[in-house]
């Protein structure tokens, strides 16, 4: 892989630090979907040591939405995302493992259908806040 130059490295840094909590989230969901995708092909073509690369980075994204869920404020949400995650992370841990690809396949399914929810919820989010009817303005109208 290509060391990104200065300029990529900035603009990036830019993008993260100026984006919103959504959208950020859903570029981590496109990484790791990414990662997966890699991961199989990677292991069809038989680079293990790349397949293992993939699938930690896979990994570890998927363990940061699990460190990321805040069971305060939604207890009964938060547990339910967080066995999805945990048995996302079994499943990647299996296909690197078994140097198997069939495990990744429930992995993306499961990475797709939720970055596809979180896709419609950053969406609504944003159509509510462009019509000054975000949760935190219905708070502070006393409407929330």
């Amino acid at each position: 892989m290509a060391t990104l130059s200065y300029q990529q490295q900035t603009y990036k840094r830019v993008h993260v630090e100026t984006a919103n909590p959504g959208r950020i989230l859903l570029s981590l969901y496109d990484a790791a979907i990414r990662f997966t995708e890699r991961a199989v092909e990677q292991i069809e073509a038989g680079d293990l040591a790349g397949k293992g690369q993939s699938l930690g980075r896979a990994h570890a994204i998927v363990a940061e939405f699990i460190a990321a869920l805040d069971h305060k404020r939604s207890p009964e949400l938060c547990r339910n995302l967080e066995l999805v995650y945990i048995f996302m992370i079994d499943q990647l841990m299996e296909a690197n493992t078994r140097v198997d690809a069939a495990p990744l396949a429930l992995v993306l399914k499961h990475l797709r259908s939720m970055r596809e929810t979180w896709s419609q919820a950053v969406n609504q989010a944003a159509i509510l806040e462009a019509a000054g009817n975000s949760p935190a303005v219905a708070s502070a109208q006393g409407r929330g």
